[in-house]
């Protein structure tokens, strides 16, 4: 009958279905819960997004609503802050520089250049041909952008583009202003490549300006401030005297005066002495350049040198200073000025020493 070795078989491959199912239980478990997590990280990640993207909306709608706030109560024009802001700002003050100045500086903000420009030039077009100095303050603005940002090629078209529809002689001052403040940021830092290249380019400017405009005192006064700042005094002094070559006589007097007090405050307060005496020496008229002087010496602190000059023409002779028979009214400011000096820097007995001259004089002049 039966086949006994075929039956004994059996129980052994019903344990290996057993385990087999177990294996397959247990495996089926196993990815159940991988899924579970999968969907659970799924989730949160999903949770997580939903959270940034309604917190970034919220952040939008409480930015929104203070922008209209903000427009509603008229304070957005206080503070502009977007293009929009600006637009608005400029359509109702077009003759104001400062506000198309603001707006550029906000594209700059943003490392937009080319819209800054286009924003200079608006404003050109905008503001009226009356409002010559808020056009000027833009075209200064648009020079320091081009001086910044720009190549020498557009700072030179862009000076030409101003000198043409502006005071050209105001516009090579601006410039001139400007590179000269450039030299002073590079002598503040260490790198001497800087310093040369700015003092170059200051250099070449300054000179083409006394060039073009070498009839106007202005330029060779900002062209000695510049060279004496920069203690290149044997430079200054050779300029000085290019400049009267140049300079109508009238001129001449004024020039030397702005050239004295700029050694008082720049150079050496001698050299600055010297010139002031052979002005006073040459125009002993001139009370002005006098008192002039005066204000040096106080400011450099040296009182007895201006006690000196006053008693200088209260008492010529003592000085071996040529007489000269000054107003009574402009004897009288001199008094005046003298005594308020002492006032500030002498003493009870240098105040009496002024009222005593002062009646000497009077006492001399009724005579």
């Amino acid at each position: 009958g039966f086949d006994w070795g075929s039956s004994t078989t059996k129980p052994a491959k019903t344990k290996k279905l057993v385990a087999d199912s177990s294996e397959d239980e247990s495996s089926s478990s196993s990815d159940s819960s991988e899924d579970e997590s999968d969907d659970a990280d799924s989730g949160f990640k999903s949770s997580h997004r939903a959270r940034k993207k309604a917190a970034a909306k919220r952040r939008e709608e409480e930015e929104t609503s203070r922008r209209e706030a903000a427009l509603a109560d008229g304070t957005a024009d206080e503070t502009p802050e977007t293009s929009a802001d600006f637009e608005r700002l400029v359509a109702s003050n077009p003759n104001t520089s400062e506000v198309w100045i603001k707006y550029m500086a906000f594209h700059l903000s943003l490392a937009d250049i080319d819209s800054a420009r286009n924003v200079a030039n608006r404003a050109f077009e905008r503001i009226e041909f009356r409002q010559e100095g808020e056009k000027l303050n833009v075209w200064t603005a648009l020079l320091t952008l081009e001086l910044k940002y720009g190549t020498g090629k557009s700072l030179h078209e862009t000076v030409d583009r101003a000198s043409s529809t502006n005071n050209p002689k105001q516009v090579y001052l601006r410039v001139c202003e400007l590179l000269d403040k450039e030299v002073d940021a590079a002598a503040s830092t260490s790198g001497s490549s800087d310093l040369n290249a700015a003092t170059t380019r200051a250099d070449d400017m300054f000179t083409k300006m006394c060039k073009k405009f070498k009839s106007k005192k202005s330029v060779w006064i900002a062209h000695f401030q510049y060279l004496l700042k920069g203690s290149r005094h044997e430079e200054a002094h050779a300029l000085l005297k290019r400049s009267l070559q140049s300079l109508p006589a009238y001129k001449h007097v004024e020039v030397m005066s702005k050239f004295a007090q700029m050694e008082f405050e720049l150079g050496s307060p001698e050299r600055g002495r010297t010139i002031f005496n052979a002005l006073l020496e040459k125009h002993p008229k001139r009370m002005d350049l006098l008192f002039v002087n005066i204000d040096k010496e106080v400011k450099n602190g040296d009182m007895a040198k201006a006690r000196a000059l006053f008693d200088s023409v209260v008492n010529p002779v003592s000085h071996d200073r040529k007489q000269f028979k000054f107003s009574d009214k402009q004897m009288k400011s001199l008094f005046k000025k003298w005594y308020r000096m002492e006032e500030d820097h002498g003493d009870s007995e240098s105040q009496e020493r002024v009222k005593e001259e002062a009646r000497v004089f009077v006492s001399k002049s009724s005579q």
